[in-house]
C-alpha cells in the first residue's frame, strides 16, 4: 500500500465477525485500532492475537445510553495519534470489499472523503437483500442497494491534523454527523465511488437472528425518548424483517474476501 491507512473499528461482543474483518483489513491497513464499548465475549483475544491491531477499550457507562457520536468522536482522536494520511472508519461488523485495495493505490488525493453503497447480506453471505416496501406503520424501507436512495456511509477520510473534527454529540444511536461515520467537517471535497462497496454482515450476526439486538436498540431509543419502547421495537421488527417482501440477489464473488487469505 502506498498510503499510510490506519482503520478504526467500533466493537461490542463481535466474536462471531471480527477475525474476518481483521483478516481482511491487516492486509492493507498499517494498524487497526478497535474501540471497544464492553465486550464480555472473545472479542478482545482475537483481536490480541494481530500484531498490528491495537485493543482499546472505553470507560464504562450505562450501556443503554449509547454515546454513539461521542464514541466515534473519541476514535477518531485516538487514530489521529498513529499520524494517519487516511483513515477508514467501519464497525466490527462491516468489511470493505477486495477492490478497495486498487482503488487507494490509484485514487483522487484531492478528495477528502469517500462515500460508499452498504450492502446487506442475508440469510448467508451468498446472498444481499434487495426488496422495498412501506411498512404497516408507514416507513418507508428500502434495502436495494443500487436505488436512488440507497443506504450509504462515507468511511474513507483523509485525515488532517490541523483540524478539529465534529459531530453531533447529542445523537445516542444512529448518524451522528451528515458525513456518518465520518465527521461534520472533513477537510475538503467529499465524492462518490462505485469502485469499491461495504459490504455488512450485521444482519447475520445471531443477536440479529434471534432478536435481541432489535430490543436492545428499542430499549436505547425508548431511554433517549424517541417513543415508548413498544413503539420503537415494533418499528424494528417491520423494517427489519418484512419477510413477505423479501427479495435477494446472489453476491458477485468479487466482493467476498477469500477465507485463507
Amino acid at each position: 500500500m502506498n498510503k499510510k491507512i490506519i482503520a478504526g473499528l467500533t466493537s461490542k461482543d463481535e466474536d462471531w465477525i471480527i477475525d474476518r474483518t481483521l483478516n481482511s483489513l491487516v492486509q492493507y491497513c498499517e494498524k487497526v485500532i478497535v474501540y471497544d464499548d464492553g465486550s464480555t465475549d472473545n472479542t478482545e483475544d482475537i483481536c490480541r492475537s494481530y500484531d498490528n491491531v491495537v485493543w482499546v477499550v472505553r470507560e464504562k457507562h450505562d450501556p443503554l445510553i449509547r454515546e454513539e457520536a461521542k464514541q466515534r468522536l473519541e476514535l477518531i482522536n485516538i487514530l489521529g495519534e498513529y499520524d494517519p494520511e487516511y483513515v477508514l472508519l467501519l464497525d466490527a461488523d462491516e468489511i470493505p470489499t477486495p477492490s478497495i485495495v486498487d482503488f487507494m493505490e490509484n485514487m483522487d488525493e484531492g478528495v477528502s472523503l469517500w462515500r460508499s453503497r452498504m450492502i446487506n447480506l442475508w440469510g448467508d453471505e451468498t446472498k444481499y437483500r434487495v426488496d422495498s416496501y412501506t411498512s404497516p406503520s408507514g416507513h418507508e424501507i428500502n434495502w436495494n442497494p443500487f436505488s436512488d436512495k440507497a443506504w450509504m456511509k462515507y468511511p474513507l477520510m483523509k485525515y488532517n491534523r490541523e483540524v478539529t473534527y465534529e459531530y453531533d454529540l447529542d445523537v445516542q444511536k444512529g448518524g451522528c454527523s451528515d458525513y456518518h461515520p465520518a465527521p461534520n467537517n472533513p477537510s475538503g471535497p467529499v465524492a462518490n465511488q462505485e469502485d469499491f462497496y461495504i459490504i455488512h454482515y450485521g444482519k447475520l450476526a445471531p443477536t440479529f437472528v434471534n432478536g435481541e439486538k432489535l430490543k436492545f436498540y428499542a430499549e436505547i431509543e425508548a431511554r433517549d425518548g424517541e417513543d415508548s419502547y413498544e413503539s420503537c421495537l415494533n418499528k424494528h421488527v417491520e423494517c427489519s424483517t418484512g419477510l413477505e417482501h423479501l427479495e435477494t440477489k446472489e453476491i458477485n464473488s468479487s466482493w467476498i474476501w477469500l477465507k485463507d487469505n
